[in-house]
């Protein structure tokens, strides 16, 4: 199942591509347990949201992927899909579970990547942010991973390296 792209990057800032306007962040920070505990999303769609999910939530490795979870954060978004509001998954991964072993990073990417899947059909998913943890050919990996089926996503960062691409969005502080 392939969605149709919503959003384009310009300058390093998002653009839903319906009325080719604007659609700037929210202010705030959502935890995925928070969104996953409830189905009715925040009152204020206008924005952006920007939803903070740890890694060992998601599951670090095929023998833990987190399902249940995964279904619950899935319901979230569908409810926030009929409500007309987006979303961008933000990885959070510290620098004790993204060590700098390659295989702790191609882990990293293997689960969001199969976050990607369990949430393939909501459109209200805008994209995914590059973990801060990832940076060069790892975050391009990263990027090129989770684009393979998932052509409609953009990606964001605060990275300033990783900003040198206009079609990254910046992420706010």
């Amino acid at each position: 199942m392939k969605l149709e792209k919503r959003f384009c990057v310009q300058d390093n800032r998002l653009y839903l591509i319906e009325g080719n306007r604007e659609f700037p962040a929210a202010d705030t920070r959502l935890s995925a347990s928070a969104c996953a505990g409830g189905s009715v999303p925040p009152a204020d769609l206008s924005r952006l949201l920007l939803i903070e999910l740890p890694w060992p939530q998601v599951g670090c490795d095929e023998s833990s992927y987190n399902e249940e979870f995964l279904a619950a954060f899935r319901d979230f978004l569908k409810a926030l899909e009929d409500k007309g509001g987006y979303a961008a998954v933000i990885p959070v991964a510290d620098a004790s579970s993204a060590a700098d072993a390659a295989t702790e990073k191609e882990a990293l990417t293997a689960s969001f990547k199969h976050c990607a899947r369990r949430i393939k059909d909501c459109a209200s998913v805008a994209g995914f942010a590059v973990p801060a943890c990832l940076s060069g050919v790892d975050a391009a990996f990263f990027m090129e991973e989770l684009s393979a089926k998932h052509e409609q996503y953009v990606f964001f960062s605060a990275d300033p390296a990783l900003l040198q691409d206009p079609a990254i969005v910046r992420l706010p502080a």
